[in-house]
């Protein structure tokens, strides 16, 4: 189960970033403006949902193995 995690939390920091990256480049942040673009702010709170619900996802499933395993 520790490899899971490992390979699960790693997944949910790329998710993370590859949103992070489509909200700043729709947004022009690399360009040296700000655009208020409503995509790149809904890319920015799917990157925030999915990865916090896959590390969570992997919280969850320890959780229930060590019930599991303890009973």
């Amino acid at each position: 189960m520790n490899g899971l995690k490992k390979i699960v939390s790693l997944a949910a920091i790329v998710v993370f970033f590859i949103c992070l990256y489509a909200f700043m480049l729709t947004n022009g942040a690399f360009s040296g403006r700000f655009d208020n673009d409503p995509i790149g702010w809904y890319m920015l709170a799917k990157g925030i949902f999915c990865s916090l619900t896959l590390y969570l996802l992997v919280r969850v499933l320890e959780f229930l193995v060590g019930v599991r395993e303890s009973s």
